[in-house]
């Protein structure tokens, strides 16, 4: 995996994991709201934050090269 490869894999697999961190806060927050006024946001929120997690993640499997060569 060349440099360019390897550094686009790092962000948008860590992109990946603090989407995946935001979902889960944002459906705790729709669960346990502090105010009234919050409405459906926490849950829009969480929606997008999932898709945006799982594109992420996609893209970061997109990156790897599968190894052809044996390490034997």
């Amino acid at each position: 995996m060349n440099g360019w490869r390897q550094s686009m894999y790092v962000v948008t697999f860590g992109l990946s994991l603090v989407l995946a961190m935001a979902t889960v806060l944002f459906a705790l927050v729709g669960l346990n709201p502090k105010s009234v006024d919050y409405g459906s946001m926490p849950w829009v929120y969480s929606g997008l934050s999932l898709v945006g997690a799982v594109i992420c993640w996609v893209a970061s499997g997109r990156l790897v090269k599968p190894s052809t060569g044996s390490n034997a």
